[in-house]
């Protein structure tokens, strides 16, 4: 079973993301060596770029991740169920995240994408961030409209 939505984009991460502070962690990787135990350092600089210490920065601009509104844990019954955009309405664990590539489609093409990061903010209108890579191969940029699809088995 997946669950499909489709909205907005945007560019997220790297060394040029001055959208983030130079200091600012990852939500899904709050430290370098959280995500190396997972083995996706491809996704990582080999290097701390200057005048940076955090992971945001540290993103490798051309390697496949994103940033979604994740829902880390269930909706309680009888709680207010936040609206579509606001997070994902299915349930997306920590261990999910860091476990299951995150399938991007637009323009015919399609990328696999890892979590690393919660994000957009709700007030821009977007429903997922990626990276400058996965934007290029999509033949996107920012506020274009994609097709995300997360394998929920």
């Amino acid at each position: 079973m997946s669950f499909k939505i489709k909205g907005k984009c945007s560019k997220f991460g790297g060394p040029g993301d001055t959208g983030v502070s130079p200091s600012e962690g990852l939500a899904v990787y709050p430290d370098l060596k959280s995500a190396l135990a997972c083995g996706i350092e491809d996704l990582f600089l080999n290097f701390q770029p200057q005048g940076t210490t955090g992971t945001a920065r540290r993103l490798n601009p051309k390697a496949m991740y994103c940033a979604m509104r994740w829902a880390y844990t269930p909706i309680m019954r009888g709680a207010k169920k936040p609206k579509l955009g606001t997070c994902l309405p299915v349930t997306t664990g920590m261990m999910f995240l860091r476990n299951k590539p995150i399938v991007v489609k637009a323009n015919g093409k399609r990328v696999s994408c890892w979590a690393v990061d919660w994000g957009p903010n709700e007030n821009t209108g977007r429903i997922i961030d990626l990276s400058p890579g996965a934007l290029e191969a999509l033949g996107v940029q920012t506020d274009d409209e994609v097709e995300v699809v997360i394998d929920t088995v």
